[in-house]
């Protein structure tokens, strides 16, 4: 049964959309759910300190199911140059690349915090 993946999304982080299914075309490939389920436009989430945006989508042809998941990483809206672009064929493997990567922006804001904080002990 496929579902809407699970992600470990930090509170400091807007979501925007996120319709990102654990369907993965390469292990269960089905024409009608790579066009219920995979599409440019999965899951969008913004951080606002950083002006950072993730962005996942898919990229490939549906008829096959040939491609693969991208995670574009667009700081100050900047689209034409995105700060990172991770790749993987794998749901799996980019739902956990996702989590780092959010964990990571988290963890700036934590340490960035945390600077602030010593500065007035």
């Amino acid at each position: 049964m496929i579902k809407l993946q699970e992600i470990n999304f930090p509170k400091d982080c807007e979501i925007i959309k996120h319709i990102f299914h654990d369907y993965d075309p390469v292990k269960a490939f089905n024409e009608e759910d790579c066009f219920d389920y995979l599409s440019e436009d999965l899951l969008q989430c913004y951080f606002s300190e950083e002006d950072i945006i993730l962005d996942l989508g898919w990229y490939g042809d549906l008829i096959s199911g040939k491609g693969e998941f991208r995670i574009q990483i667009i700081q100050n809206e900047n689209w034409e140059v995105p700060v990172n672009v991770i790749h993987s064929k794998s749901v799996e493997e980019i739902t956990i690349l996702l989590n780092k990567t959010l964990d990571y922006f988290t963890s700036i804001e934590i340490e960035e915090e945390k600077e602030v904080i010593n500065k007035y002990i």
